[in-house]
């Protein structure tokens, strides 16, 4: 068996997991990957000869998935799935995993680093020093603040129990079933984006992409914000309009955004890198050593339990 490593920080930490390939019986290959994904022709170029793949953010379309006849399973490293045609896959037969949970405090903690800084003006501070200032901004208290959470699965949930151990009012969106359920355990008001969001002082996104969130913060979503309100993604890019951000943060709508995603990866002549009040990430909340040792070999194990090889 052969499969290719496309996820970058598995291709940066390979050497310490050739064993449980090797134990496998698989060979591994690493694709070059010039940017943050592959797609089209590029893809379907170093999916070659290979019987399956631990993806990043590789965008598996239809077209892509029928030019890889022997390709059997795509193993997601993490946990986002809307670059795979899902549908497609499962009607050629490609088996598709992805590793939930792995990572849910990782990304709260980065969201907590988020807020703090811009609550307390912390960005702004260190570029008026730097800048020979001595700058005193006025900041507000956690414990004074109300967030509301947008996507309540594994990171979501995180993030709101940690936010309510730092004495914020917490409330959050999310339509299923379990995350109503999970809500209601906990005290946290449960309800529609539209009718929260203009009674919290921070909006934090940490919904996936689907049909029904992209797009889903958009002008309409943030016009109806708190004057000097903060918003934070840490979901994914395309949930929230990034020209809407801009246009809320240089009218004064918005005191400020820390966004960790974009609707284009990497962030290029942007608007949003012209702004002082935006804090700017590049996807990388989930990066730390502890994590990707645990979603390596969650993807590794997916994928040789896929192939059939375990």
């Amino acid at each position: 068996m052969r499969a290719a490593v496309t996820c970058l920080h598995l291709q940066r930490d390979i050497d310490a997991y050739r064993a449980m390939f090797a134990d496998a019986g698989v060979e591994v290959v690493l694709p070059r990957v010039p940017g943050q994904e592959l797609s089209g022709d590029e893809l379907v170029a170093a999916m070659a000869g290979v019987d399956g793949v631990i993806a990043g953010d590789d965008r598996f379309d239809a077209a892509v998935l029928d030019a890889l006849p022997g390709l059997r399973v795509i193993s997601k490293w993490g946990i986002g799935l809307d670059g795979i045609d899902l549908g497609h896959a499962a009607e050629i037969g490609v088996t598709v995993t992805n590793t939930p949970g792995v990572f849910g405090h990782e990304v709260a903690e980065q969201a907590l680093g988020y807020l703090i800084t811009l609550v307390r003006g912390q960005h702004l501070v260190d570029r008026g020093v730097r800048a020979g200032l001595w700058p005193k901004p006025v900041g507000r208290s956690l414990g004074s603040l109300r967030a509301c959470v947008l996507g309540l699965g594994n990171i979501g949930q995180t993030l709101a129990e940690k936010l309510q151990l730092l004495g914020l009012s917490v409330c959050g969106v999310d339509p299923g079933p379990e995350a109503v359920a999970w809500c209601e355990g906990r005290a946290i008001l449960h309800g529609e984006l539209a009718d929260l969001v203009g009674d919290v002082d921070v909006l934090i996104v940490t919904a996936p992409l689907n049909e029904h969130t992209r797009g889903l913060v958009d002008a309409t979503v943030i016009g109806a914000m708190m004057p000097g309100s903060w918003l934070i993604n840490v979901g994914r890019g395309p949930v929230v309009v990034g020209d809407a951000v801009a246009e809320a943060v240089m009218s004064g709508h918005l005191a400020g955004a820390a966004l960790d995603v974009f609707e284009q990866e990497p962030l290029t002549d942007s608007i949003l890198t012209t702004l002082p009040e935006m804090i700017l990430g590049s996807h990388n909340a989930s990066n730390t050593h502890e994590a990707c040792q645990r979603t390596h070999v969650r993807a590794i194990e997916n994928l040789v339990t896929g192939l059939g090889v375990a």
